[in-house]
């Protein structure tokens, strides 16, 4: 095994150590997903990610997983606040910029639902998302970004717990990355939901 694959598996490892220990936890009563469902496992990655060093981890994680797909780009976000954090720091670790989708146009100023980095033809764009259940956040942010002309290279998330996701960006010729799963952190997978709500071609 080369130097980059050890690297690799060991800022994963790394990763999912910390999901476990500051981000999972395993709830007698289920508790309301936003997508509708209802789960007794509950992993917070904002939670598990909340202090520098594991924010940089994190970054680390991504961008390595990003590279190792071969994944060229110009800036990484997603919908706020789910991708805000993880983004910005692989945009200060590689030299990237970043930018966040708002849930909704503003009423003021440019009225514009992209911040940050300027979207536009040419630019290379990753679309991410802290955790994907149902994927609902990750296609909405997906439209806003297509509609601003940028080129989407890829759609990445730190935790996928699901399985239909993956098919679905598979089918739209869109690499999509997963740093961990549902079977990284023993729990169950969460059903359904990607039909409904994947992105336009």
């Amino acid at each position: 095994m080369d130097s980059n694959a050890t690297l690799d598996r060991d800022l994963t490892e790394e990763l999912l150590t910390l999901v476990r220990t500051r981000g999972y936890e395993r709830r007698d009563e289920p508790f309301a997903l936003s997508s509708g469902g209802t789960s007794r496992d509950y992993v917070d990655l904002r939670r598990a990610v909340a202090r520098g060093a594991d924010l940089e981890l994190a970054g680390r994680a991504v961008a390595a997983a990003l590279a190792r797909r071969g994944v060229e780009f110009d800036v990484i976000g997603g919908m706020t606040m789910g991708a805000d954090p993880v983004a910005h720091a692989v945009a200060m670790l590689t030299g990237r910029g970043w930018y966040s989708v708002r849930k909704g146009v503003k009423d003021h100023g440019r009225q514009q639902r992209i911040e940050g980095t300027t979207l536009s033809p040419g630019v290379r764009a990753v679309v991410m998302e802290d955790t994907v259940s149902t994927g609902k956040s990750l296609f909405e942010a997906i439209e806003v970004v297509r509609e601003s002309g940028a080129e989407i290279v890829a759609a990445c998330t730190i935790l996928d717990r699901g399985e239909d996701i993956a098919p679905t960006f598979e089918a739209l010729g869109v690499p999509y990355v997963a740093v961990l799963t549902y079977r990284d952190l023993g729990i169950e997978p969460i059903e359904g939901g990607s039909s409904n709500s994947s992105p336009s071609q």
